[in-house]
């Protein structure tokens, strides 16, 4: 019988999850080296909190243009990049905050630098130029320096050596290194056979799936779902659940670590649903650096009309 179930994110936010995919496809090639059976693995958590490292970043479009050279028209963006890192006190410590602003401009074209113009201050916009063809590619070379920071300022956390747990919010589309793992809130692709799937609406929270592997971008990675958050009797089974991700270059018995590390520990930072849009699967300190985040980029509108009144004065 057919029942209704809730999704607690908010929906402008989307969903939680979204897939669109034929069922009957089978999922990627996976290996399941971890030797257990496929069963829900449980790890109570520490007595103490390890030192875990939260890393995220935010990506805003502040003005969407055009380059144009005769009768060639290309797209271009002015963007802005915040990256930063929540560690794990209470509340949360935000530190090594880095803002990027820069002019994407496809298809190879150059053009000068622009800069918003607020009172008696410029904030500029180096140019660097894409072979970006439409509006959405300059999109995602815009999502590719974000994460791109985000991977930078991953390896700079771990080359110090003070986190016992670094999670990078999203997929690791860049080579890294242990102790990061990958975070995925939002379930957009279907991993797992029909057998293997019926796990996990049956997981509980400090409980993970066994690790699977699988390579995307010509990145092998270890994987495994782990529930940060108790689900109500009116949620959707996945509910709480997130993917997580590392590195196959880490090894299996590292990646192991990891995993049970993170289903030990993370759900003592689910945010209730009353304080997180995007609730329980968005952790609070997530969500808090997010909010510091937007913060350093500036006021949206301003930034705006600063490039605007730039561009005016330069067509003068």
């Amino acid at each position: 019988m057919t029942v209704l179930r809730v999704d607690p994110w908010d929906p402008d936010y989307g969903a939680s999850v979204e897939t669109d995919e034929d069922p009957d496809r089978p999922p990627p090639p996976l290996d399941f080296e971890e030797p257990v059976i496929w069963a829900a693995i449980t790890r109570p958590p520490p007595e103490t909190t390890p030192c875990c490292a939260f890393i995220d970043g935010i990506r805003r479009v502040d003005l969407r243009l055009f380059a144009e050279d005769g009768d060639i028209i290309a797209p271009a963006l002015a963007g802005s990049v915040a990256v930063g890192v929540a560690w794990s006190s209470r509340p949360p410590t935000i530190d090594d905050i880095r803002v990027v602003r820069v002019l994407l401009v496809g298809r190879g074209m150059q053009t000068p630098a622009v800069s918003a113009i607020i009172g008696s201050h410029a904030v500029q916009y180096p140019v660097e130029s894409v072979a970006a063809a439409s509006p959405r590619d300059a999109l995602q070379q815009l999502q590719n320096r974000m994460r791109r920071e985000e991977h930078s300022l991953a390896t700079a956390v771990a080359d110090r050596g003070t986190a016992d747990l670094i999670v990078q919010d999203g997929p690791l589309t860049y080579t890294g290194r242990a102790p990061a793992v990958g975070m995925i809130k939002r379930q957009t692709q279907r991993y797992l056979d029909s057998l293997r799937q019926q796990l996990l609406p049956s997981l509980e929270i400090n409980q993970r799936t066994p690790l699977f592997r699988f390579e995307s971008n010509q990145l092998p990675r270890y994987s495994w779902y782990t529930r940060v958050a108790p689900r109500r009797r009116i949620d959707g089974s996945m509910a709480g659940l997130v993917r997580m991700e590392v590195h196959a270059d880490v090894g299996l018995d590292r990646a192991r670590e990891l995993a049970d590390l993170s289903a030990a520990v993370l759900p003592r930072f689910a945010a209730p649903l009353w304080r997180e849009s995007r609730a329980p699967q968005n952790l609070y300190p997530v969500g808090q650096l997010e909010t510091v985040l937007r913060n350093r980029l500036g006021h949206a509108e301003v930034i705006r009309r600063g490039l605007e009144r730039s561009l005016w004065g330069a067509s003068a």
